[in-house]
């Protein structure tokens, strides 16, 4: 029975007060702050949604694990740390203005606002680190990270180290049918010839590890794919796997655990090729006749090459290629970023490298973004009183702010660990 019909039945006419009631308890200002959370949820959901395809649809094995992009696994820690404890200072920070202890919020929003600049400062240096060591997205083909070590990756190799160089190295042995062995062997570089322009400025060390890199590994890959058999395609034949040469000397340049193990196969094989092969051309060298000329200079050529390939060698692999000594980074490239050579950094072999790079910045420079966003709107209040009057601002960004740390807890374990 409605109450009007019972008070018609009481014998009573009165008046009926109805109360108003919101339809959501909520103020408007967290209306419009829940609908642009949920465009953000999508935008981020998309990013990483499309990340997570990218990287399980790599090929086995080739995605950057974190140490050979230099990524450090401490600092995301911290970072994530970081972002954890501000978002418990931002509740505080709204529990104690709905209390009106103004000054006591007003404590825990400066340490919010510290941890977002403590957050930005690590990013920053992260980036920097990158940078520093060739790690970047470079648009129009200047990256230099390379997908495949192959014949385009030696070239562009080849090419930054004539540019560094400034013509003071001589150019490498060319592969081309058509070469004389006189302008082949003209084109062998030796320890007097050879001089980097750079070098008053390098430390001795380094500038041997450099020539010798020219000698023994640059040149001496040049000289296999355009000369020796590859065993790759007809195992049967004696010859080199073009492609375990080609990877051993982007391991020069920047080394990665993951092909120690093509590094030690290597080894032996080129090891056995080349004592075979000294000895075929001290043989066909003994067997000339004494006016020979272009054969003998072609057979001169080859055992330069041979012998440089050899002492590299035995010199290189317990230092470099050894697998306990092969760590993310390691090689010329770690040299001459200890010794602060910016003008040098030789280009990379990383498998995937140039997609890992293109959608970590992309994704943690979004993060970062909102980041800065979320201490501009933490800015303004530290100039206010922090009373009851304020609670609903500072409870409408605190709720941005664990988002911002909601979308930092996908992306930790996505960059960081994995």
């Amino acid at each position: 029975m409605s109450e009007h019909e019972q008070h018609q039945d009481d014998g009573h006419h009165g008046h009926v007060d109805l109360v108003y009631q919101e339809a959501l308890p909520i103020n408007n200002g967290k209306v419009i702050l829940w609908l642009f959370l949920s465009t953000e949820i999508m935008f981020f959901a998309a990013l990483i949604g499309t990340y997570i395809v990218l990287r399980f649809g790599a090929p086995a094995g080739t995605w950057p694990r974190p140490h050979d992009v230099h990524v450090d696994e401490l600092l995301g820690t911290i970072n994530t740390f970081i972002l954890i404890f501000s978002s418990f200072t931002v509740v505080l920070t709204f529990e104690a203005a709905k209390k009106n202890l103004a000054a006591k919020a007003k404590m825990y929003l400066t340490v919010t606002f510290l941890c977002g600049c403590a957050f930005l400062g690590i990013k920053m240096y992260e980036y920097s680190s990158k940078f520093a060591h060739g790690i970047h997205p470079q648009p129009g083909g200047r990256s230099l990270l390379h997908e495949q070590a192959d014949v385009y990756y030696l070239a562009r190799l080849k090419d930054q180290i004539a540019e560094y160089s400034k013509g003071a190295v001589l150019p490498l042995a060319g592969s081309k049918a058509e070469d004389s062995a006189t302008e082949q062997a003209d084109k062998v570089p030796d320890d007097k010839s050879v001089s980097i322009a750079n070098k008053s400025t390098m430390k001795v060390e380094t500038q041997a590890m450099l020539e010798e890199f020219l000698h023994g590994s640059l040149q001496w890959a040049e000289y296999v794919i355009g000369r020796v058999p590859n065993t790759q395609s007809a195992a049967n034949i004696a010859g080199l796997n073009h492609r375990d040469v080609l990877i051993s000397v982007s391991q020069d340049v920047y080394a990665l655990p993951r092909y120690a193990g093509y590094i030690l196969h290597l080894r032996e094989s080129e090891t056995a090729y080349l004592s075979r092969r000294i000895d075929e051309v001290k043989v066909e060298q003994s067997q000339l006749e004494p006016a020979a000329g272009e054969t003998a200079t072609s057979l001169d050529f080859e055992m330069k090459l041979l012998a440089a390939r050899q002492a590299y060698w035995s010199r290189q692999h317990s230092a470099v290629h050894d697998e306990e000594h092969a760590h993310p980074g390691g090689g010329i490239n770690q040299k001459l970023h200890e010794e602060q050579h910016a003008g040098l950094i030789l280009a990379m072999h990383i498998p995937s490298g140039n997609m890992w790079s293109s959608t970590y910045f992309l994704l943690t420079g979004f993060h970062a973004l909102h980041v800065i966003v979320g201490l501009i709107a933490f800015g303004f209040p530290l100039a206010w009183t922090l009373d009851k009057k304020r609670a609903n601002y500072i409870e409408n960004t605190g709720l941005y702010w664990h988002f911002v740390d909601l979308v930092w807890i996908f992306l930790f374990p996505l960059f960081y660990l994995f």
